[in-house]
């Protein structure tokens, strides 16, 4: 349980980082990975990239730094 509290706190501030650098909504995304720890993770990646395909097009050159 408390590796669990540990772990949760990690993701917590690594989501932080990663939610206001890609621009998401912090407040969800905080909660989600506080509940599913590195879960949160991919399903973060995955929304991430759908929301991205979403607005640029799927037939689009997207050139990232």
């Amino acid at each position: 349980m408390v590796l669990f509290i540990l772990l949760s706190g990690v993701f917590i501030a690594l989501m932080y980082i990663e939610t206001i650098k890609k621009g998401m909504p912090v407040k969800r995304w905080l909660f989600l990975s506080g509940l599913l720890g590195p879960a949160a993770w991919c399903l973060f990646n995955l929304h991430y990239r759908r929301a991205l395909i979403r607005n640029i097009g799927v037939k689009t050159c997207l050139w990232r730094a």
